[in-house]
C-alpha cells in the first residue's frame, strides 16, 4: 500500500510543479486542462449559472467567471480530502509498521519486570513438500520476565467448589473434555492465586491447553492438581477430567502442533530476555513474520469517497439555489402583475411600464437593496429592446428566462396585447392579479405548514424532557 500513497504524493508534487509553472494553483490548473477537453461544460449547471447571473452588464464574462470559481472551488475541495486522507493513511501505516517485536526473524524481547506481558500476532510461514510454502495465523502471549522464585498461579481454599464451573471454558463438563480447558490464575474478588499441575502432561498442560489428537474413542481421565496459596498458606485440589479425542483436520491438527511449540518455547527461561521460536514442525521449515494490522488503505478509499461524494453534492448546492430563485420569483409575482396593473390602468403603455419598475429597481439596487431576479430580468429585457429587439420577441424572451409558468402565462398575455390591442388587458391583468395573491397566500400557507413539520421533531423531544421531568420527581414521591 505504502506504493500507492507514494504514487498519491507524487501526483500532487508533479500538479504542483505545473501549476507553479504556469504561476497559478492547483485548482486552477486542473480546471483549465479540464475545460480544454469539454469535461467542465455539463449542460445543466452551465443552465443553473445563467439563471443565477441575469444582469445583462458584462453577462457573459459574470458567467463565466462565476462557472470557473464553481467549478475551482468544487476541484479544491477534492483534492484537499484527498491530499488528508492520504496523509493520515500514511501515519497509519507508518504507525502499524513501527517498533517491530520479532527480531531477527525468530526472537521475541520479553517485557522487563512488572511491564506485564505482550500479546501480538504472528504469522507462521511452513514449507511443505515440492519447495510449497503455507501460511498461518496465531495469536501468541509472551509473559513479562519473572523472578526465579516467584509463583506463578495462586488461589484460595473457598473458591474450590466453583472451580469445576470456571474451568469449563467451551466444554459442556469435565466428564466430556474435547476442547481447551480455562485454567484461571485468579478469580475477581479473591486475594488468591492457583497453580495447576497435571498427572500426565502429554493430554493436559497446567495452562489448560489439551493434547488429544491421538487419543482413543474411549478417551483418557487425567487428574488436574490446583495448588490455592495465599502467604504462607497453601491447599490442594484434585479435579479428576474425561478427555475425548476432538474432530480436527490435518491442518488444525498442524496448527495446534506449532501452537504448542509455541507455548512450550514460551514457557521455557522465563528469566531470559527474548523468546526464540520454533524453527520447524514435524520436519518441516517455518518462517516467521509478523502480521501487522494496517486500515490506511480503507481510509484513503473512504476518504476517497467522501471527496467524490462531496464533489458532486456541490451541485446539488447550485440546484438549491436555483429553487431558492424560483421561489423567490413566486413570491414577487404577484406584486409585479399588481405595479404594472396600476401603471396601466393610469394610461402608461407596456414598454413604459417595464422601463419604469426595471430603472427603478436599478436604482434601489445601486442604492445598496436587495437583489431581486424577476426585476433584474425585466431590465435584461429594456436593454434588448434598446438595441432594437421587437417589444413581442423581449417579453417572449422575459417569460423564457423566468422558466416559470405564470411569468410564461404573463408573457403571452402581453404578447397577445400587443398583436390584438390593449382592448381587456387590463381586466385580464387585474384577474391574474387576483389569481396571483390567492396563489401566493396558499405558498405562505404551505411554507408555513413545512416550518411547523420541521419543528414536530425538536417539539416532540421538549415533550419528552418535560415528561420526564414530571415523572421522576413523582415516581421517587410514591417510593416514599
Amino acid at each position: 500500500m505504502i506504493i500507492l500513497y507514494i504514487l498519491i504524493f507524487i501526483v500532487f508534487i508533479v500538479l504542483f510543479c505545473l501549476a507553479r509553472r504556469r504561476g497559478i494553483g492547483i485548482p486552477e490548473y486542473l480546471y483549465e486542462a479540464g475545460r480544454k477537453k469539454g469535461m467542465f461544460g455539463q449542460k445543466g449547471i452551465q443552465e443553473n449559472i445563467s439563471l443565477l447571473q441575469p444582469d445583462s452588464g458584462g453577462r457573459a464574462e459574470r458567467e463565466r467567471e462565476y462557472a470557473r470559481q464553481f467549478y475551482i472551488g468544487k476541484i479544491k475541495l477534492l483534492l484537499l480530502m484527498l491530499l488528508a486522507g492520504n496523509i493520515f493513511a500514511v501515519c497509519l501505516f507508518l504507525g502499524s509498521n513501527t517498533g517491530d517485536v520479532l527480531q531477527e526473524g525468530k526472537y521475541i524481547n520479553r517485557n522487563t519486570y512488572g511491564q506485564g506481558s505482550t500479546k501480538m500476532r504472528l504469522q507462521a510461514e511452513i514449507e511443505e513438500e515440492g519447495g510449497i510454502s503455507s501460511c498461518q495465523d496465531f495469536s501468541f502471549t509472551v509473559a513479562e520476565q519473572q523472578y526465579e522464585t516467584m509463583l506463578v498461579s495462586q488461589m484460595a481454599g473457598s473458591l474450590a467448589q466453583d472451580l469445576p464451573d470456571l474451568i469449563l471454558g467451551n466444554n459442556t463438563s469435565l466428564e466430556e473434555v474435547r476442547e481447551d480447558l480455562r485454567l484461571i490464575r485468579e478469580a475477581e474478588g479473591y486475594p488468591f492465586r492457583i497453580e495447576w499441575e497435571s498427572d500426565d502432561y502429554s493430554s493436559v498442560y497446567s495452562d489448560g491447553k489439551v493434547t488429544n489428537e491421538e487419543l482413543g474413542e474411549e478417551g483418557r481421565v487425567v487428574c488436574l492438581t490446583a495448588v490455592f496459596s495465599y502467604g504462607d498458606y497453601k491447599e490442594e485440589h484434585i479435579f479428576p477430567i474425561h478427555i475425548f479425542p476432538p474432530d480436527y483436520s490435518q491442518e488444525e491438527q498442524l496448527s495446534r502442533k506449532v501452537y504448542e511449540l509455541l507455548e512450550m518455547r514460551e514457557g521455557q527461561n522465563r528469566q531470559e530476555a527474548q523468546v526464540e521460536l520454533p524453527e520447524t514442525v514435524e520436519g518441516k521449515k517455518i518462517a516467521w513474520s509478523e502480521k501487522k494490522e494496517d486500515s490506511s488503505g480503507m481510509i484513503l478509499l473512504l476518504t476517497a469517497i467522501g471527496a467524490i461524494t462531496v464533489y458532486f453534492l456541490k451541485d446539488k448546492d447550485l440546484q438549491d439555489r436555483i429553487e431558492a430563485r424560483n421561489k423567490q420569483m413566486l413570491l414577487d409575482y404577484p406584486q409585479l402583475v399588481g405595479r404594472i396593473t396600476l401603471y396601466l390602468g393610469a394610461g402608461m403603455t407596456v414598454r413604459n411600464v417595464f422601463r419604469k419598475i426595471a430603472f427603478d429597481y436599478q436604482k434601489e439596487r445601486r442604492a445598496g437593496g436587495k437583489m431581486h431576479y424577476v426585476y433584474e430580468e425585466m431590465l435584461l429585457a429594456c436593454y434588448e429592446l434598446d438595441s432594437g429587439v421587437s417589444e413581442a420577441a423581449a417579453y417572449e424572451h422575459f417569460g423564457k428566462r423566468c422558466r416559470l409558468i405564470q411569468y410564461m402565462k404573463f408573457t403571452n398575455l402581453l404578447v397577445q396585447n400587443l398583436k390584438k390591442g390593449s382592448n381587456g388587458i387590463l381586466a385580464a391583468l387585474r384577474q391574474e392579479a387576483k389569481n396571483a395573491f390567492e396563489e401566493r397566500r396558499n405558498m405562505a400557507r404551505k411554507l408555513g405548514e413545512e416550518a411547523g413539520t420541521k419543528l414536530l421533531l425538536p417539539m416532540m423531544l421538549m415533550l419528552g424532557i418535560v415528561m420526564v421531568l414530571i415523572i421522576i420527581p413523582a415516581y421517587f414521591s410514591f417510593s416514599v
